[in-house]
């Protein structure tokens, strides 16, 4: 039975099934929203909660179904990917917080992703599957100085590697996208973004690669619209390619009517690695070694398939419209319980 926001099968043009696993996601739903809009697809979003306020916004969306499933059971995988032409897959390393661990704990993305690939491989056998998209992430500008690779980052590749072993890369297209820009929202006291604060975990002069992580979805809407040119291909993808002062100035221009300065600061590295060891790892890495997308080439692709990438300069502004919008209503709150408070008396 369909949720909310699913709609029935056109007699004259049926839309192409795709699931798209942990659709609550920042990826997923990326994923899920951008598909919508298309209406040439019929969804269906795989969460472990249907009954989250995450999931019941994506389900209200067009040609959305709802499906309750996790990459732990492999089972409900099976399940969730009956009849299913397409499958936008993704994993997560992130498992609770613990100190001297942090959160991220490559065993538990390996397991997802053993489960994931085994049942994409049962779901092309059966006959109905004929593309996969597998969200990794972006290899090594220099090979040579890839070691030491944070442990996130090697899970994506070894599960990569699983799916040439299981014979899948032929109905396979790998984008590997780069740091987001949502990474900037973390909330250390002192280093949160803000108009007077950017903060990084490199030094200021070494070149970044980014992407916003809606454009996940815009990159799948786009391999989707021409996959056999698509299928067998690994993509690095990024949006932008800036130093962490080139990132603090893109925000100054913005606030700089308003007579502010915004300084780049870098988190203290020995503070991450206490804090998330493996993200301590990524910014010794990116520094040593960096993102590998090609940027020019990226942009003839995104020309071909209609992607219109997010720059660091329309996020920023976005989320300061956001930002301003939540504490304008925060404000009117305030003044209205005030006064309520001075009626009752």
């Amino acid at each position: 039975m369909l949720e909310q926001g699913a709609i029935v099968e056109s007699d004259t043009k049926r839309n192409t099934v795709i699931a798209v696993t942990m659709a609550t996601s920042r990826q997923g739903a990326g994923v899920v929203k951008e598909l919508s809009k298309t209406n040439k697809y019929q969804i269906r979003a795989i969460t472990r909660n249907t009954k989250s306020a995450k999931a019941l916004e994506i389900g209200s969306l067009n040609n959305v179904e709802l499906v309750k499933a996790d990459l732990m059971d492999p089972e409900s995988l099976n399940k969730a990917f009956e009849g299913v032409e397409v499958i936008f897959g993704n994993t997560t390393p992130t498992k609770g917080w613990k100190l001297f661990r942090g959160s991220i704990v490559r065993s538990y993305e390996m397991e997802q992703g053993y489960n994931l690939i085994n049942q994409v491989k049962t779901a092309y056998e059966k006959g109905k599957l004929n593309h996969f998209v597998f969200s990794s992430i972006s290899k090594a500008k220099d090979p040579l100085k890839n070691e030491p690779a944070p442990g996130h980052f090697t899970s994506k590749w070894d599960i990569e590697e699983y799916i040439e072993k299981l014979d899948l890369k032929k109905i396979t297209t790998v984008l590997r996208p780069v740091s987001y820009f949502e990474n900037f929202e973390n909330k250390l006291p002192g280093y949160n973004i803000s108009k007077k604060v950017f903060p990084g975990i490199i030094g200021k002069d070494f070149k970044w690669q980014t992407i916003a992580v809606e454009d996940i979805g815009k990159w799948v809407r786009g391999i989707l619209s021409k996959p056999e040119k698509y299928k067998t291909q690994s993509i690095n993808i990024a949006g932008e390619e800036l130093t962490g002062h080139e990132m603090a100035m893109t925000l100054q221009r913005i606030v700089s009517s308003e007579g502010l300065q915004t300084n780049y600061i870098k988190i203290p590295r020995v503070a991450i690695k206490f804090l998330e060891y493996d993200i301590g790892v990524m910014a010794d890495w990116i520094e040593r070694s960096g993102y590998g997308a090609d940027m020019k080439k990226l942009k003839i692709i995104q020309k071909e398939l209609n992607i219109v990438p997010t720059s660091l300069k329309d996020w920023l502004k976005a989320k300061l419209e956001n930002k301003n919008k939540s504490q304008i209503e925060w404000s009117r709150h305030w003044k209205s319980s005030q006064w309520k408070l001075l009626w009752d008396k």
